[in-house]
């Protein structure tokens, strides 16, 4: 039977300020400085006659991959309810160090999803790694660089996160490089 260790649940963490709009600038020099930054434009629109764009990406397919992944990590997440609510437990009342136990039904279908054949499998992420990439370069393999770059860059911070990769990670990043090489060299 496997353990889980050490869950800490996450929550978005949005950070605001408030602005006190009666507060009184104490010196001129301040007051300057705002009414200076209040008449500086952020951004200035300039129309151009241009039709051409510098960059086309196949939004279609980054819908259609964006809806993919949601539906993969709703399973996972559904999986990961449903072993919890079997043992009377649930996410928003577990302890940071209580320790849950992977049951047998989770443990099976979690191989199903991460298998050969499953949404979270290495050929279907490596795949949808790389349609992303073509996609949001619009096919451009002179971005080719760039775009490996980002993918390694991901797997790296994973695995940083991860304190190293699983298996099915590490063979996913090889059937991803294979993909992106063969695309890139147009084969």
């Amino acid at each position: 039977m496997l353990k889980v260790e050490n869950i800490h649940r996450t929550t978005p963490v949005v950070a605001t300020e408030k602005v006190d709009a009666e507060k009184k600038i104490d010196s001129k020099a301040e007051a300057k400085e705002t009414q200076t930054a209040k008449e500086t434009p952020a951004a200035v629109y300039e129309k151009t006659e241009r039709k051409e764009t510098s960059h086309i990406y196949d939004k279609n397919t980054i819908l259609k991959l964006k809806r993919e992944s949601q539906e993969a990590h709703s399973q996972l997440i559904r999986l990961v309810q449903e072993m919890l609510r079997r043992q009377g437990k649930s996410l928003e009342l577990l302890g940071d160090d209580e320790i849950v136990e992977v049951d047998e039904t989770a443990r099976l279908e979690a191989q199903e999803l991460i298998g050969p054949d499953g949404p979270l499998g290495a050929e279907a992420v490596s795949q949808r790694l790389v349609d992303f990439a073509i996609a949001i370069s619009g096919g451009d393999k002179s971005k080719a660089d760039t775009l490996r770059s980002a993918i390694d860059q991901g797997f790296k911070e994973a695995e940083k996160i991860l304190g190293g990769l699983p298996d099915v990670s590490k063979e996913t990043y090889r059937l991803t490089m294979e993909k992106f090489d063969a695309w890139a060299n147009g084969e």
